[in-house]
């Protein structure tokens, strides 16, 4: 029997749209303090920055405007020792984390009209809500669903609004040379993406963090007589962790501000 083992082939996950944003222009928002150390030494890097505005909206003679900066990061290790362990079959993004401070104009507590931080709060957690799911359905992902909320307890002391998420990703049915003139075909699968969205009040701004990462592991074996002397045996492992992925994101969005 001649036995051929990868570890870890797949399609990628394609989470790498997640934080999609609007053109980056002349920054008039603080970015978002993250911890930019621990997150370079646990192998993430930064992919992108934006800036946007969330929210624009006029109150009797006052035009209230809520701006946010965006960073999106990737975990570049997991990256990495996933494309080689494939051979370079998988090149795709498997964890992002994104942050935004939101900067309110006026500041939230000189609305006229009674109109107060929980109002303003409602509506841009409702536009942080629908932006992260747009972004799941832009990385490619289907049957995007809220699953739960709740509360968040974050570093700064706040009680953040936490919401989960739920979505699936199709992997896709591919083939793995083993001879010149033979294959074997691993056949595709519908892995579960899990993400959680965080929205709290700080000082006078607003912040937004959460991310998405792979909510399963992709494990399968697969074996094929090639002659009648011959047996080639596949078996692929990602050895994806997603608690460990979903514990470290929540520690950049603990520590976020």
């Amino acid at each position: 029997m001649n036995r051929r083992t990868l570890l870890g082939a797949s399609a990628g996950l394609g989470l790498a749209g997640l934080a999609g944003c609007s053109t980056l222009a002349r920054a008039s928002v603080s970015p978002p303090d993250v911890p930019t150390q621990e997150m370079q030494d646990a192998g993430w890097k930064q992919t992108d920055s934006s800036e946007r505005t969330l929210i624009e909206q006029s109150y009797g003679p006052v035009t209230f405007t809520a701006k946010g900066y965006t960073t999106t990061y990737t975990d570049a290790a997991l990256n990495q020792r996933i494309q080689e362990a494939t051979l370079g079959r998988v090149t795709s993004r498997l964890a992002l984390f994104s942050a935004t401070r939101i900067d309110f104009s006026p500041d939230i507590g000189n609305l006229p009209g009674g109109i107060g931080q929980q109002e303003v709060l409602a509506e841009v957690e409702a536009s942080a809500r629908a932006q992260f799911r747009d972004r799941l359905t832009d990385a490619g992902l289907s049957n995007v669903e809220r699953t739960g909320t709740g509360s968040f307890e974050v570093a700064t002391g706040e009680s953040a609004s936490l919401t989960e998420y739920k979505a699936t990703y199709k992997i896709p049915t591919f083939e793995f040379p083993v001879t010149n003139s033979e294959t074997v075909t691993i056949d595709g699968e519908t892995l579960t993406v899990r993400g959680d969205l965080a929205v709290w009040h700080h000082g006078d701004y607003g912040v937004v963090a959460g991310g998405a990462w792979v909510g399963e592991n992709f494990a399968r074996s697969v074996t094929e007589e090639i002659s009648d002397a011959i047996t080639v045996s596949v078996d692929v492992d990602l050895d994806l962790e997603p608690g460990a992925y979903q514990q470290e994101i929540h520690r950049f969005m603990r520590q976020t501000s």
